[in-house]
């Protein structure tokens, strides 16, 4: 296990680091050469002219933001997963990434807008943790005997409400109308180094933290009671991954929008190398969710170059049917 954790982690890396380069220069508007995202990235455009400077302040947060957000939603997913015993268990089928936009969406029209630095944040936790909590509710999460079928069948109910109260909340203010549509798509095309400063320190704390809990996942994979037998308090657990879990999406909605199936494309594809063991898959989850959404901005400025399709729309066309093979085997 730990020769194939190993060989899995390396290839993840060298794939994603090939995606990160290749997104600094390749299908853009301008004319830009690796030499240009050579200086941009390592001089920060102070060597090789006005292309390597679009480099550095356009290219480079844009491919730092596309792995932050990939990686949160990863990471979110595979302790989603792991505390729930779900493999359907993402934070866009339990509604978590819905709520957290209905959230944002209502404070970017100032419908209810906290007065204090970081209120955009604290508005997608809140929608964020509002729709879980739901979720749990009406699936039974909290009892043994539930199925796999209603917590999944509670997250779409609740997802899909989520959407309608923010599509409701674009309608009711109209001059914010067009801003929140473009942010509902999921686009990495307007980031700046201001996304990337609200994703890097909610993705640090909450790397370091999954980290921690990491093996005490993989004993709530014995079961509940062999978990307790062994000294892991159950409801302090849960209590913890809902906080890391609310941080990373909440974070990754504020910056970039809602982008859905990250989290349960990367944790089930590493789950068919690696088994359960959350010491190899909660640090890989976030690693080939970077992946994923890198590959999927680079595809979406190439399929209508110049024009862009959001990140968040190729990831919508991949999940969709993943989710549905998903489904088809586990329900």
């Amino acid at each position: 296990m730990s020769y194939r954790g190993l060989l899995a982690s390396v290839m993840t890396l060298l794939v994603g680091a090939g995606l990160f380069w290749f997104s600094l220069f390749t299908w853009s508007p301008f004319t830009l050469t690796a030499c240009d995202a050579w200086n941009g990235l390592v001089h920060q455009g102070t060597v090789g002219g006005n292309m390597a400077y679009v480099v550095s302040q356009i290219r480079v947060p844009r491919a730092l933001c596309a792995a932050l957000v990939g990686g949160s939603l990863g990471l979110a997913g595979a302790l989603m997963q792991g505390i729930t015993r779900n493999s359907l268990a993402s934070p866009s089928l339990f509604g978590v990434t819905a709520g957290a936009a209905t959230g944002l969406a209502l404070f970017s029209t100032g419908l209810i807008a906290p007065m204090f630095p970081g209120g955009a944040l604290l508005m997608t936790c809140i929608g964020g943790a509002l729709a879980w909590v739901t979720v749990f509710s009406l699936g039974g999460a909290w009892s043994q005997s539930t199925s796999q079928g209603r917590l999944v069948l509670a997250g779409v109910a609740v997802a899909a409400l989520c959407a309608a109260l923010t599509r409701l909340t674009v309608i009711l203010v109209e001059a914010q109308a067009q801003s929140v549509l473009n942010w509902l798509a999921g686009s990495l095309a307007n980031v700046t180094e201001a996304q990337v400063n609200i994703l890097w320190p909610c993705a640090l704390v909450g790397t370091l933290w999954a980290l921690i809990l990491a093996p005490r996942l993989n004993l709530i994979n014995l079961g509940e009671d062999a978990a307790r037998s062994l000294g892991v308090g159950i409801t302090a657990l849960r209590l913890q991954v809902f906080v890391i879990s609310l941080l990373l999406v909440g974070a990754t909605v504020c910056a970039v929008g809602p982008v859905g199936f990250v989290g349960l494309i990367a944790p089930n594809i590493l789950r068919q190398f690696l088994g359960n063991d959350y010491r190899w898959l909660v640090p890989l989850s976030a690693a080939l969710g970077a992946v994923i959404v890198l590959a999927a901005d680079l595809v979406g400025r190439m399929v209508a170059f110049p024009a862009e399709t959001p990140a968040g729309a190729v990831t919508a066309i991949v999940g969709a049917p993943f989710f549905l093979f998903l489904a088809r085997r586990s329900l």
